[in-house]
């Protein structure tokens, strides 16, 4: 059985999973655009998604994880222009090979849905959906995906996981983390593995590190960057005692950059 209480990324009052034995391994999948915008940097929320598979991989003897970064998707299904997706999936793919290279992340494979369904016609992102999980349950076996929510309560959202899980009947168990956050009082939530705009955002970038005064954001904001740094101390790397939440980001993102 999977505990998700200790992962404060989860959202609350989901069961407990009981691991089909068969079926031991881990998939999530990372877009690389929404349906009009496509993402111009890799978000610091994206740390939290992964080490959320992480923590759940953990709980679970033997098992691994299958992340698909699901760059076709935004030109068959939304129309977008390839080029530009191709560039932004490649960023993300190389960040989060980073990341589970010098976070030490054990049993983790990485595609390309491009590359796997390169004869892929246009066609639904449901549709599009539905295959890729489809794929991972039967030649991977699969048995949960790690997805993100705005709300478990709420179903007037039309572009989160829990919409598309709650609506095709699929085989594989779901665990939802809550979105990423924002800056932007008109849009508070986003997808944690994409930006649309990167200034409302603490990036992942090999470049640059955070520039904000982390005491002046929002109580939102920092809670949930804050909750992303209690799953790092506790899967990764603890920090002193006392130290002050801008400078656990910094580490953080130096410990990718580096």
């Amino acid at each position: 059985m999977i505990n998700l209480s200790q992962n404060p990324l989860f959202w609350p009052n989901q069961a407990d999973f009981i691991v089909d034995q068969t079926k031991p391994n881990i998939f999530l999948g990372t877009g690389i655009a929404t349906e009009t915008k496509i993402s111009q940097a890799a978000p610091f929320d994206l740390i939290g998604f992964l080490l959320s598979a992480e923590f759940v991989k953990l709980q679970i003897p033997k098992s691994q994880v299958f992340l698909l970064v699901a760059d076709q998707h935004a030109w068959l299904a939304n129309n977008l222009d390839r080029e530009q997706c191709k560039k932004a999936a490649a960023n993300l793919h190389q960040i989060i090979q980073i990341i589970i290279t010098n976070f030490k992340l054990e049993n983790w494979y990485i595609f390309k849905a491009s590359e796997i369904f390169p004869n892929a016609l246009p066609q639904s992102y449901e549709a599009l959906e539905t295959r890729d999980v489809l794929h991972f349950f039967n030649q991977h076996n699969c048995g949960l995906k790690i997805g993100w929510s705005f709300s478990l309560a709420e179903t007037n959202h039309k572009t989160d996981e829990s919409h598309f899980d709650q609506q095709f009947g699929l085989p594989i168990q779901s665990i939802f983390t809550k979105p990423g956050v924002t800056i932007n009082p008109n849009k508070p939530q986003e997808s944690p593995y994409l930006s649309t705009d990167p200034a409302a955002r603490i990036i992942i970038d090999q470049h640059s590190t955070p520039e904000w005064n982390v005491a002046k954001l929002n109580p939102a904001v920092k809670n949930h960057l804050n909750r992303i740094t209690i799953l790092f101390e506790k899967l990764i790397n603890a920090f002193p005692n006392k130290t002050p939440l801008e400078n656990k980001l910094k580490s953080i993102i130096n410990l990718i950059c580096q």
